[in-house]
C-alpha cells in the first residue's frame, strides 16, 4: 500500500512539474526528436529546402494561372527531373574528368606557388618574414586539413561522400514531391492537432517552429539564387580565361556560395591556384580581378535586392558566427549559423516582454 501511495505521489509530482514547466518539457522533446534524427538530418534538411522552394513557386503559379495545385506540382517536378537528368548525363562526366585533373594538378600548383615565393624571397629579402608566413599557409595541409600522404584517402572519402549526397538528394526530391502533392491535406491534418490531446504542445511550438522554418527556408532560397547567379558569371569568366577545369570550379563556386562571406574565400583558393599553375602571376591576377568583380556585383546589387533587411548583418559579425558555428557544430554550424542566429536575435531576444 505504501508503495502504491508512493507511486501515486510520484506521478502527481511529475504531472505538476510538467504542468509548471511545460515550455521546457515541450521544447526538450522537440530538440530530442531532432537529436534522434541526426543520422538522417541531411535527408530531412534537403527535403525541407526543396519543399520550401517548390511550394513558393507553386503558390506564385497558382495565383497567376488558375490550374489545380497537383497539376502544377507534377509539371514543376517533371521539369526539375529533366534538368537534373540533363546535368547528370551532360555535366557530371566533365566534372569527374576535371576532378581527376584537379587532383593531379593541385600538388603541382602548390609547388609552383612555393617556387615563386622562394624566387621572390631572393629578389626581395626584406620581405622574407612575410613571404615565409604566406608559404607556410599555402600548403595542402592548411588548405585541406590533411598532409600529402593522406591526400589519396581524402579523395576517396570525398567521392564516397559525394555519392551519399547524391543518394540523399534523389530521395529528398522524391519525398518533397510526395509531400507537396498532398500538401493541403497534410496541412489540415497538422492543424487538426490543436483539437486533440496535443493542443498544449501544438499551441506552444507551432508558431515558433513555423517562424523558424520560414527564416531558414528564406535564407537558403536567397543563398541558392545568389549562388546560381554567381556561378553563371564565374563560369563565363573562367571560360574567358581558358582554364581547363571550368565545370569543377563552377561547382565549387555554387556550393561555396551557400556559405555567406566565407564561401567567397573558399571558392577563390582553387581558382587562383590553378590559374597560377597554368599562367603564372599574370593569369592569377586576372582571375582575382574578375572574381572580385563578380563578388562586388553580389555584395552591392544581388544581396540588397534578394536578401531582405532581416538578413542584413555586418560581414564581420557573419564571420564570427560562422567561426563559432564551425567550431561547435562543424559543417552544419556553417550552413545554419547565420539563419539560426538571426532567428534567435529577431524572434526570441528582441520580442517585447509581455509579462
Amino acid at each position: 500500500m505504501d508503495l502504491l501511495n508512493g507511486g501515486i505521489l510520484l506521478m502527481i509530482d511529475l504531472y505538476q512539474f510538467v504542468r509548471i514547466n511545460k515550455k521546457v518539457v515541450i521544447w526538450s522533446c522537440f530538440f530530442g526528436l531532432l537529436f534522434l534524427l541526426r543520422k538522417v538530418f541531411v535527408l530531412v534538411f534537403l527535403t525541407f529546402i526543396l519543399c520550401y522552394i517548390f511550394n513558393n513557386i507553386i503558390i506564385v503559379l497558382e495565383r497567376r494561372i488558375q490550374v489545380k495545385r497537383y497539376l502544377w506540382t507534377i509539371a514543376i517536378y517533371l521539369l526539375f527531373v529533366s534538368i537534373v537528368t540533363g546535368l547528370f548525363f551532360l555535366v557530371l562526366p566533365h566534372i569527374i574528368g576535371e576532378t581527376k585533373l584537379f587532383i593531379t594538378k593541385l600538388p603541382q600548383s602548390v609547388d609552383a606557388v612555393h617556387l615563386y615565393l622562394d624566387d621572390l624571397t631572393h629578389r626581395q629579402p626584406q620581405m622574407a618574414p612575410v613571404i615565409q608566413h604566406i608559404k607556410e599557409a599555402a600548403t595542402i595541409d592548411n588548405l585541406l586539413g590533411i598532409n600529402r600522404d593522406a591526400f589519396v584517402d581524402f579523395v576517396v572519402k570525398f567521392f564516397n561522400h559525394t555519392i551519399h549526397f547524391i543518394t540523399y538528394f534523389l530521395f529528398s526530391a522524391l519525398f518533397s514531391f510526395l509531400i507537396l502533392l498532398d500538401f493541403p491535406r497534410l496541412k489540415r491534418g497538422i492543424s487538426a492537432l490543436q483539437n486533440t490531446r496535443f493542443k498544449v504542445a501544438y499551441d506552444e511550438t507551432a508558431s515558433s517552429v513555423v517562424q523558424f522554418a520560414l527564416v531558414v527556408g528564406y535564407n537558403f532560397q536567397a543563398q541558392i539564387l545568389i549562388a546560381m547567379v554567381n556561378t553563371a558569371f564565374t563560369s563565363l569568366l573562367l571560360w574567358f580565361l581558358k582554364l581547363e577545369t571550368v565545370a569543377l570550379l563552377a561547382s565549387i563556386v555554387f556550393f561555396a556560395g551557400l556559405i555567406p562571406v566565407w564561401g567567397t574565400f573558399i571558392s577563390l583558393i582553387p581558382i587562383l591556384l590553378l590559374a597560377f599553375n597554368e599562367g603564372g602571376v599574370s593569369l592569377a591576377g586576372k582571375a582575382l580581378l574578375m572574381i572580385s568583380f563578380v563578388h562586388m556585383v553580389e555584395a552591392y546589387i544581388l544581396n540588397p535586392r534578394i536578401v531582405s533587411a532581416v538578413f542584413k548583418i555586418n560581414p564581420l559579425l557573419t564571420l564570427i558566427i560562422l567561426y563559432v558555428g564551425h567550431s561547435l557544430f562543424g559543417l552544419w554550424g556553417v550552413l545554419l549559423g547565420v539563419p539560426v542566429s538571426v532567428y534567435v536575435y529577431r524572434y526570441i531576444l528582441m520580442v517585447p516582454d509581455t509579462l
